[in-house]
């Protein structure tokens, strides 16, 4: 058991961890962005008027990714779905919207190579994982990303000792259903109420919250843009501001 000190705050008896991924571990801020202006064109070729709703919706402003939009919080399917939503404006049966969507989201993932390259640890995430390793505490991660996709990121930076295990967006249910969360709690061994959730998004701090977690730290490092966090019980800036302190048996 450890705790875990945030802005003051202190989490006592924490036997696990659970991190999100992208935005928390992985630095994808560039990488999503470049993603949802490939799938905005494809969809495009289809009906140019579309591209600049699709790319508000994705969440793309300009130079900049809004880091509490769909293309950054959303799965891949919740992506899917709100792009096939548009193109079913334009008159479109919703099957055929579907497949059209599907077809141009495939078609833009041919124009980069494997993600896991393109989006290393953000800084001070490793040692933070490291930290908490050492101390003894149980790691996780559940993310709206593909777990496929997660497995790829551990092995290429080496970080897959530190977990035991990981659910990616593709295993429903998905954030912020507490059911996921409890599940996870569950494998790994421990009570929710000794478990912490780190996470840059809404749906992490809500999802801790439903599934009874000790709490939920936000983190605004992933981001040139701080994002908002309504859902959490503190915020961090830093992963080298986060104190990990052993307790007595």
């Amino acid at each position: 058991m450890v705790q875990l000190w945030c802005q003051g705050r202190c989490f006592h008896s924490v036997a696990a961890v659970i991190f999100d991924k992208d935005g928390t571990l992985a630095d994808v801020a560039d990488y999503l962005r470049l993603v949802a202006i490939a799938r905005a064109v494809k969809i495009a070729e289809h009906f140019p008027n579309l591209q600049e709703a699709l790319l508000q919706a994705f969440g793309v402003i300009g130079d900049h990714l809004e880091p509490t939009g769909l293309q950054a919080v959303g799965t891949r399917q919740e992506n899917l779905i709100a792009a096939a939503a548009f193109v079913a404006t334009q008159g479109i049966p919703w099957i055929a919207a579907l497949e059209l969507v599907r077809t141009a989201f495939a078609k833009a993932d041919l124009q980069f190579t494997a993600k896991a390259p393109w989006t290393p640890p953000l800084s001070g995430v490793t040692q933070l994982v490291q930290q908490l390793h050492r101390a003894g505490c149980a790691l996780a991660i559940i993310s709206g990303d593909g777990k496929w996709e997660i497995e790829a990121f551990l092995d290429t930076y080496h970080l897959k000792p530190f977990f035991q295990l990981w659910r990616g967006g593709d295993e429903p249910p998905t954030k912020p259903d507490p059911q996921v969360f409890l599940r996870v709690c569950d494998r790994l061994g421990v009570q929710p109420d000794q478990t912490v959730v780190i996470g840059d998004a809404d749906s992490d701090g809500l999802m801790a919250q439903r599934g009874g977690a000790a709490g939920s730290i936000g983190v605004t490092w992933g981001w040139p843009t701080p994002p908002v966090l309504n859902y959490c019980d503190c915020i961090l800036a830093s992963p080298l501001e986060m104190r990990i302190i052993p307790e007595e048996n």
